[in-house]
């Protein structure tokens, strides 16, 4: 995010409905429901998804579908 004072509030329920979709690669779903979840327009919604991956790549690496070297093939850039 551009403005880390303005970073919404990282409690876990919201995460518990992105979770799964960042475990299984569905990005494109994560971003949605991270956007409709703490109310953040498309780029801070692909910032917070790539925070929380890493966080979770981190903390519970065993939880993924997809290798971290192939995780973001295909997304692009913003």
């Amino acid at each position: 995010m551009h403005d880390e004072t303005a970073r919404p509030q990282q409690t876990e329920q919201p995460w518990s409905k992105v979770d799964p979709l960042i475990f299984e690669g569905r990005r494109l779903q994560a971003v949605m429901q991270i956007r409709e979840a703490f109310g953040v327009g498309l780029h801070d919604g692909v910032d917070l998804l790539r925070g929380r991956y890493e966080a979770l790549r981190s903390e519970r690496p065993e939880g993924f579908k997809v290798e971290h070297d192939d995780y973001w093939d295909g997304f692009g850039t913003l």
